[in-house]
């Protein structure tokens, strides 16, 4: 079957948050840039919660009846619908191809749709989202082991089709659920649209250099070999200024790193809309995702978008980049990161630019890579 051939089929999209939220970063935006993607082929319908993460306050749209978005047609959950009967309700009336879950271990969004769906014999595919990755279970690790053991165990699981955003995904899938039926399809990336470098000002070679994080203030996100690196580039003589956008789900960690500084300026910035996370992403020199774990990285084709270097971990799919690339990809080890900082902060406007392109249209802009996100909809 192939997307010309057929009506529009129907996937229900199930997810704790979804636009105008933004606050839960990477999943929101796989589906945004997917639907963007492919809603004139897909019919998606998305139900999410009314809130963002963290909020106590409803989002400024309509809760508990249809409302169209752009390329979707989307349902705002209140909390006293995340119920069983709900689920079965919005399944009858909705009759999807495709129940499409982006979420482990989210109870109203993920288990207890899967829950109905499973009774009512509904095809349904689930995105992990990186939860199976070996940084996302080393927080509270046995909780997490134990009950996924026991979801294989019981077989909970077998009839599932699972994405992996990632071949190394699609292994840590295998690692719990053997028997699993997995598609690899990687992420969908926004526009390339770069933006001017601005001008690093000082004297003696010693500039004022700006460098950014986005993502959430979390021991996974590993910002400490950020705030080292920053400090070491001060050391070196540089003004330094390290912004790091995103919300704070953890203060004890946002605490060490705030006393962790030495001469540089550090901002934690909290949750940021997406179009002011752009601004930021203008306003840098270099980005930094230094995470123990990524499953595919958002921050990275976001700034390889806006036409700004990275230097990121080895730990996520970047790994396979070579060089040539705007991207550097590094072991989690400081002097590895200051050498490959040192040597993208040394490259003119043009190359940024250049190389930028290069990585996209290598990287991101694969016309397989669109191809994979069908075959989600359309096996």
């Amino acid at each position: 079957m192939t997307s010309t051939d057929s009506p529009r089929p129907v996937i229900l999209v199930a997810i704790d948050w979804y636009l105008p939220a933004y606050r839960a970063g990477g999943p929101i935006r796989s589906i945004a840039n997917l639907v963007g993607a492919l809603g004139l082929e897909v019919d998606f319908r998305i139900v999410c919660g009314n809130r963002d993460l963290g909020d106590t306050e409803d989002l400024p749209v309509s809760i508990g009846t249809w409302v169209t978005g752009d390329h979707a047609t989307i349902q705002y959950l209140p909390q006293s619908d995340w119920t069983a009967p709900s689920w079965r309700r919005i399944l009858k009336e909705v009759q999807p191809d495709r129940l499409y879950l982006n979420s482990l271990y989210s109870g109203p969004f993920s288990r207890l749709p899967w829950k109905v769906a499973r009774s009512m014999g509904i095809p349904t595919t689930l995105a992990p989202r990186g939860m199976l990755g070996p940084g996302a279970l080393a927080i509270k690790p046995w909780r997490k082991k134990a009950w996924l053991m026991v979801q294989r165990l019981t077989g909970h699981y077998d009839a599932i089709h699972w994405h992996a955003s990632t071949a190394q995904e699609s292994q840590e899938i295998k690692r719990w659920f053997p028997k699993a039926s997995i598609n690899i399809a990687l992420n969908l990336p926004v526009p390339f649209d770069p933006i001017p470098l601005p001008q690093k000002k000082g004297n003696n070679g010693h500039e004022t250099i700006h460098l950014l994080s986005v993502g959430r203030v979390h021991p996974i996100k590993n910002y400490a070999l950020g705030v080292s690196l920053a400090n070491a580039l001060g050391r070196a003589g540089h003004k330094v200024h390290y912004r790091i956008v995103g919300p704070v789900e953890d203060p004890e960690e946002a605490n060490k790193l705030r006393a962790s500084t030495d001469g540089i300026v550090l901002e934690l910035m909290g949750a940021t809309p997406p179009s002011t996370i752009r601004r930021y992403l203008g306003e840098a020199h270099l980005i930094l995702v230094p995470s123990l774990n990524e499953n595919y990285g958002h921050a990275v084709a976001e700034a390889i978008a806006c036409g700004r270097p990275v230097v990121v971990s080895n730990q996520t799919v970047w790994s396979t980049l070579t060089t040539g690339t705007s991207v550097s990809c590094q072991p989690l080890v400081l002097t590895a990161w200051v050498e490959a900082t040192n040597q993208l902060l040394s490259m003119t406007p043009e190359e940024v630019v250049e190389q930028s392109k290069t990585t996209y249209d290598q990287c991101l802009l694969d016309p397989e890579h669109i191809q994979a996100q069908r075959t989600l909809f359309y096996p």
